[in-house]
C-alpha cells in the first residue's frame, strides 16, 4: 500500500485509532495499517477458541446448578446478587420483547460470559453457596481454588470484550492468553481442549505478525 493511499484509509478509520498503531511504526501510515490489519486478523484467530470456551462453560456450570437446586431455573434458588438478578431479568424481557417463550434455555442463552465468569467470583457468598456444593465438579482437570480460577477466566473476559468492542489487542501476551484458554478448557474436558487446540489459527497469525 502506498502511504498516500494508506493516509487516506486514516481519515476513514479514525485519526486517533490509526495513530496509536503510527506510533510503534516511526509514524509510518502504511505499516501502521498492516499492522492494524493484523490486529484484526489475530482477533478473529481468537474467535473462535473463545466461543467453545464461552459455551463449555455456560454447559457444564448450568448443568451442576440444576443439579445443586433441582430445577431447569435454578437461578430463582441461588441467591445471586443483584447485579447477576439483574441480568436474569434483562435477559427475560429481552426475549418477552422478541415474542419469546422465556425457557430457561433460552434464558439462559442470553447471559453473557461474563456472567457465567461471574458465578465464580465471590459474589453472594458464592465460595460456600455455589463453589464448594457444585461448582466445582464443573473443572474435573482442576486442582486449585476457586479464586485462581476465577481470576484466568475473568482475564480472558477482559479479553473476549476488547476483541468484541474492536480494541487493539497486539500489545497483550497473546500467547499466554491463548495457553490460558486452553488450560481453562482443560479443566473442563481434556478432550475438547486437544480438539480446539488442534484446529486453531492463533499460533499460525502470530507467527505472521508484521
Amino acid at each position: 500500500m502506498e502511504e498516500a493511499e494508506a493516509k487516506r484509509l486514516r481519515e476513514v478509520l479514525s485519526v486517533a485509532r490509526v495513530a496509536e498503531y503510527e506510533a510503534l511504526c516511526d509514524g509510518q501510515t502504511a505499516a501502521a495499517l498492516r499492522l492494524h490489519c493484523w490486529n484484526t486478523e489475530i482477533c478473529a484467530a481468537f474467535y473462535g477458541p473463545l466461543q467453545y470456551l464461552e459455551v463449555a462453560l455456560r454447559g457444564v456450570l448450568s448443568r451442576e446448578l440444576v443439579r445443586l437446586f433441582q430445577r431447569a431455573d435454578w437461578w430463582e434458588d441461588a441467591g445471586l446478587h443483584f447485579g447477576a438478578q439483574r441480568k436474569i431479568g434483562e435477559a427475560c424481557d429481552l426475549l418477552r420483547r422478541q415474542g419469546l417463550a422465556t425457557t430457561p434455555e433460552r434464558i439462559e442463552n442470553e447471559l453473557s460470559f461474563g456472567f457465567w465468569v461471574s458465578l465464580l467470583g465471590p459474589g453472594n457468598n458464592y465460595d460456600q453457596r455455589l463453589w464448594r456444593t457444585a461448582l466445582h465438579r464443573a473443572f474435573p482437570g482442576y486442582r486449585g481454588g476457586r479464586r485462581e480460577l476465577h481470576r484466568k477466566l475473568d482475564h480472558l473476559r477482559v479479553l473476549r470484550n476488547k476483541i468484541a468492542h474492536h480494541c487493539p489487542v497486539y500489545h497483550r501476551h497473546l500467547h499466554a492468553d491463548h495457553q490460558t484458554i486452553l488450560e481453562c478448557l482443560g479443566y473442563i474436558d481434556i478432550g475438547l481442549a486437544t480438539w480446539v487446540n488442534r484446529y486453531s489459527r492463533v499460533p499460525a497469525v502470530l507467527a505472521s505478525r508484521p
